[in-house]
């Protein structure tokens, strides 16, 4: 298979994307939404909460509407890894949960694609 440039060389790209990359669509604020960031959004849904225990291989998410997401602990390979110092050592935002210690991050909406929850 032949590729488009050789090494070294700058590839050529769109001039809407040069304009994008150079800043010239500033304005233009692109929001991609589906149903479940909507439903996310109204019910201004957060994780609050995290807890974790080990020897059950237990993962907790506790969620501002006081609801409780499980998964097993082991289904998160870099937090099972991690000292149990170091799980506790986490902070939250609007968009999920985040670990400094071990540079990992949950989403709240990963955790509520797969509870597969039905949005009307």
């Amino acid at each position: 298979m032949e590729t488009s440039f050789k090494p070294g060389m700058i590839p050529s790209i769109s001039d809407e994307l040069q304009a994008f990359l150079n800043g010239a669509n500033d304005e233009e604020v692109v929001e991609i939404a589906d149903d479940l960031d909507r439903f996310i959004q109204e019910k201004g849904l957060e994780i609050r909460h995290f807890g974790f225990a080990r020897d059950v291989d237990l993962a907790l998410f506790i969620l501002s509407d006081a609801k409780v997401i499980t998964r097993p602990l082991s289904s998160f390979p870099y937090l099972k890894k991690a000292i149990d110092w170091d799980l506790d050592q986490y902070t939250v935002s609007e968009t999920g949960i985040h670990w400094p210690n071990l540079d990992a991050d949950i989403s709240l909406r990963g955790l509520l694609q797969e509870e597969k929850i039905l949005i009307k």
